[in-house]
C-alpha cells in the first residue's frame, strides 16, 4: 500500500452500487457532503465488452472496460455537467491499455453526474450515472479569490484558451509549446527551467555558460494570457535541462543536489497527474515570483502526483523581499492530493541533503493552502520563511497526513496559519513548529504516537483548539482554549487573523471541518493523497443512504410519518426532530414552512406530481 493504510478506491464495479460519502460539519453547523460515487449503468452494450469499473474523484472520472484495447478507440465523448469529446491528442494520452483493462480519465470536469461514451471499431459503448465530486477549495488560496487557482475555474473546468502538455516518460524531452510571438521550446526541461535561459550574453541569469534553450517561454506565456497545464502521464524521470547537481550549471546552485525546474514569472499554471500511476521521479517544481515581474509568480497549482527519488526539494515557492519590504510576492498557491516519499541520496552536495530538502515549502508571499497531501518520512517536511526575516502571511494546512517524519509540520516564521484536521503520526522530532512571530491557529488535528507535538521559540505563538493527542511523549505547548472565539497574546502582523472575518474565511465557518478526530484517517483514505488503483469485483463500501424526497425522518420512505414530523416541527413541538430537512424542502428554496408542508400533503394525496 502506498500510504500503509487502507485506501478505499472511488471505484464503481459495473454490476454494483459502490458509493463512498465522506460528510463534514463547517464550523457554522452545515453539512458539507461528497459523495464520491454514484451507480454506474451501461446503457450501451457490445458483446464480450463490459464496464469493470467506474467513477469520479476531485473534478475528474475514469472508466476501465474490458475486451476492447486502446487501437479499437477512435472517439469519446461525455455529456452531463460538462460537455466534451477527445482531440487526437487527448485520446493518445487518455486512453490507455492497463492490466484491468482499457482506461480512460477524464479530467478537468465540473461536478455532476455524467454520462461517457466511446466510439470503438466493435461499435458505441455508453456508460451513465457516474458521478464527479467538487474539490475540496476551502483554505487561503482560495480566499476572496473568484479567478480560479491555476489552469483550471473554480467549477473545475479548463481556463480559456489554456493549452495542455502531456508529458511522458518517452516524450518529456520531445514536447513543446509555441507562444504568441512565435516563440517555441522543446522538452519539458527546458520550458519549466526558467532559471537556465540564455539571458542574451551566452549566460543563466547566475553567470553559467552552459544554458537550455527556455527563452522566457514561461513568462511569455504569462503575458499572453495564456492558462498552462501540465499532465504527467505515468512515471516521468528526470528530462534535460533542469539545474545542475552541484554547480551553477543550467541555473543550479553550489549546495544543491540539482534536478530542478524552476519557473520564473508564470501565471495560472496547473502541475498535475493522469489517474493512478503518475509520478515525478528524480526532480522537483519551483514557483518563483521575480522583481522584474511582480505581476507574475501567481496562481498555482499541484495536483494528483506522486514524488519519488527527488534530489532537492519536490515543490517550492518563493518570492522576492528586500529591507524588509516583499517586493515580489509568490501568490494564490494550492498544492494538494499529492504524496511526498522521502528520497535517499548517495552523495548530497552538503551532508544535510541526503533525504533530500524540502518536500514542499512556501517563502515570501501569501495566499497559500496546502491540503490533503501525505508525507512519509520527510525530515525536512514543511518549511514557511526560509529565516527569521521573511515574510508569508494567509496559509492554511488542512487534511494533511504526516506519516515517520522527523520535523517541519511545518515550521513557519512571521505567518499566520489556520492548521486544522491534519493527521501527525509517530512524528520523530517536531510536528507544528512556531517561530519568530508566526501565530498558528490549530484545530482538530490529531496526533498519534508523537514526541514533540508542537514547539515555540522567538516570540511564535499556537492556539490549540480540540486537537487530538494519543500516546504522545509531549502534548502541545500551545494555549489550549475551550472557544475558537478566545483571543490569546500574539505577535503576528494579523493578530486577530483567526476571529476577524475580514481577515479570513473561519470566522463565517465557510470550510469543511471534521469535528471528530476519531474519523480522520477513515475521512483521508477516501479523500487524502493520490488518485487511487481501481477496484475490479464488484463490492459494496459504506453505501450511502439513498435520498428520498419528502423522507423528513430519514426512514428511507415517504409517507404520512413524514408530514406528521414536519407538522410539529413548524409549530415548535419539543424535541422534533428532522434527519433530513433538505428532504422536506419541497419547494427547493432553501426554507422549511407551511408551503413545503401544503405540498407534502398534496403528494400524499396525489393532488400533485411535485413538479410545481
Amino acid at each position: 500500500m502506498r500510504k500503509n493504510i487502507i485506501k478505499k478506491c472511488s471505484a464503481i464495479a459495473a454490476a454494483a452500487l459502490i458509493t463512498s460519502a465522506f460528510t463534514a460539519v463547517g464550523s457554522n453547523g452545515a453539512k458539507l457532503s461528497y459523495i464520491h460515487n454514484a451507480h454506474a449503468e451501461t446503457t450501451t452494450v457490445i458483446e464480450g465488452v463490459k464496464t469493470e469499473s467506474a467513477g469520479g474523484w476531485n473534478e475528474m472520472l475514469y472508466l476501465v472496460v474490458s475486451g476492447i484495447a486502446h487501437y479499437d478507440v477512435t472517439g469519446v465523448s461525455y455529456s452531463g455537467a460538462s460537455n466534451g469529446s477527445f482531440s487526437d491528442e487527448d485520446l493518445r494520452y487518455l486512453v490507455r491499455d492497463t492490466d484491468n483493462g482499457l482506461r480512460v480519465d477524464i479530467p478537468g470536469l465540473k461536478a455532476g453526474n455524467y454520462t461517457v461514451t466511446l466510439t470503438t471499431s466493435k461499435g458505441e459503448f455508453t456508460e451513465s450515472g457516474i458521478s464527479v465530486s467538487a474539490q475540496d477549495r476551502s483554505g487561503y488560496a482560495h480566499f476572496n479569490y473568484t479567478d480560479g487557482v491555476g489552469a483550471y475555474t473554480d467549477s473545475g473546468e479548463l481556463k480559456p484558451d489554456a493549452k495542455v502538455i502531456y508529458v511522458t516518460d518517452e516524450n518529456k524531452d520531445t514536447v513543446s509549446v509555441t507562444s504568441k510571438d512565435g516563440t517555441t521550446v522543446s522538452g519539458i526541461g527546458n520550458i519549466l527551467n526558467s532559471a537556465g535561459q540564455d539571458t542574451g550574453e551566452g549566460t543563466c541569469s547566475n553567470g553559467s555558460t552552459v544554458t537550455n534553450t527556455n527563452s522566457g517561454i514561461i513568462k511569455k506565456l504569462a503575458e499572453d494570457g495564456t492558462p498552462l497545464v501540465i499532465r504527467i502521464v505515468g512515471n516521468v524521470t528526470a528530462p534535460y535541462g533542469l539545474t545542475a547537481y552541484n554547480t551553477t550549471d543550467f541555473g543550479g546552485l553550489k549546495g544543491d543536489n540539482g534536478f530542478m525546474a524552476r519557473m520564473r514569472s508564470g501565471k495560472d499554471i496547473t502541475i498535475e497527474g493522469i489517474g493512478t500511476d503518475a509520478c515525478i521521479n528524480g526532480w522537483g517544481i519551483h514557483f518563483i515570483c521575480e522583481e522584474a515581474a511582480p505581476e507574475f509568480g501567481k496562481s498555482f497549482e499541484v495536483r494528483n502526483l506522486a514524488f519519488r527519488n527527488v534530489p532537492e526539494d519536490a515543490v517550492g515557492m518563493e518570492g522576492v523581499q528586500v529591507n524588509g519590504v516583499v517586493t515580489a510576492s509568490v501568490e494564490r498557491c494550492w498544492i494538494h492530493n499529492n504524496e511526498f516519499y522521502v528520497p535517499n541520496i548517495e552523495k548530497p552536495a552538503e551532508s544535510d541533503k541526503k533525504q533530500g530538502d524540502g518536500a514542499c515549502d512556501f517563502k515570501r508571499g501569501q495566499y497559500f493552502t496546502n491540503s490533503y497531501n501525505y508525507y512519509e518520512g520527510y525530515h525536512k517536511t514543511n518549511l514557511v520563511g526560509a529565516n527569521d526575516s521573511n515574510l508569508q502571511y494567509n496559509i492554511s494546512f488542512h487534511h494533511n497526513y504526516w506519516k515517520d517524519c522527523a520535523a517541519r509540520g511545518p515550521m513557519a516564521r512571521q505567518a499566520n496559519i489556520h492548521i486544522y484536521n491534519n493527521i501527525y503520526e509517530h512524528q520523530t522530532d517536531v510536528g507544528q513548529d512556531s517561530r519568530a512571530n508566526s501565530y498558528f491557529f490549530s484545530e482538530y488535528n490529531l496526533f498519534e504516537n508523537c514526541d514533540d507535538c508542537t514547539v515555540i521559540k522567538s516570540g511564535g505563538a499556537i492556539k490549540s483548539f480540540n486537537d487530538a493527542f494519543v500516546n504522545c511523549e509531549h502534548q502541545t505547548t500551545g494555549t489550549v482554549v475551550e472557544s475558537k472565539t478566545q483571543a490569546i497574546s500574539n505577535n503576528n502582523k494579523f493578530p486577530d487573523f483567526d476571529t476577524n472575518e475580514s481577515l479570513s474565511y473561519i470566522p463565517t465557518g465557510n470550510y469543511v471541518l471534521e469535528t471528530d478526530t476519531s474519523k480522520l484517517k477513515a475521512n483521508f483514505e477516501v479523500d487524502g493523497g493520490t488518485m487511487d488503483e481501481n477496484s475490479t469485483s464488484p463490492v459494496i463500501i459504506d453505501a450511502a443512504p439513498v435520498f428520498v424526497n419528502g423522507d423528513i425522518n430519514g426512514d428511507g420512505m415517504f409517507n404520512i410519518s413524514d408530514a406528521v414530523v414536519l407538522q410539529k416541527w413548524l409549530i415548535a413541538v419539543p424535541d422534533t426532530h428532522l434527519e433530513n430537512w433538505k428532504a422536506g424542502d419541497l419547494c427547493d428554496d432553501d426554507e422549511l414552512d407551511g408551503f413545503d408542508l401544503c405540498l407534502m400533503k398534496k403528494l400524499l394525496i396525489g393532488e400533485t406530481d411535485g413538479s410545481h
